[in-house]
């Protein structure tokens, strides 16, 4: 075979070891000092962002907070606000209706005594004219 020559297997070997050595040598001085620099700094980034996350989430959490507080007090002063102006409606409503009541029955008196008084004063009439 021609791949284990006895002549040529040495030179094969030689050139294997010194490309590779080459190889491992620029590998080692070039690409694995950035490579490592970028593997740190994306780790520094993950770091720094995880704690952001958490400064994140914990003013997230107080903002959530301090707003369902608020909106707490504000449906509290809308209640308040809409019992208050339901009472005043209440009496507001129960005068008036009061007081159109009584015109109204003072009128409809007035007006029911005028029909009767007609009516009685016809009857009357009528009563003695055939009486006569």
């Amino acid at each position: 075979m021609p791949q284990f020559d006895k002549i040529t297997f040495f030179n094969q070997v030689f050139w294997l070891f010194v490309f590779f050595s080459g190889f491992y040598l620029i590998f080692l001085k070039f690409f694995l000092p950035k490579l490592s620099s970028v593997l740190k700094a994306r780790t520094k980034k993950l770091q720094k962002g995880s704690g952001g996350v958490l400064v994140f989430a914990e003013e997230q959490d107080n903002v959530t907070t301090l707003f369902n507080s608020s909106i707490e007090e504000m449906s509290s002063v809308v209640k308040n606000s809409v019992a208050q102006s339901t009472e005043k409606m209440d009496l507001w409503v129960s005068v008036s209706v009061s007081s159109i009541n009584q015109n109204n029955l003072k009128a409809s008196t007035t007006g029911m005594e005028k029909a009767l008084h007609k009516q009685i004063s016809t009857t009357f009439l009528f009563s003695n004219f055939g009486t006569k």
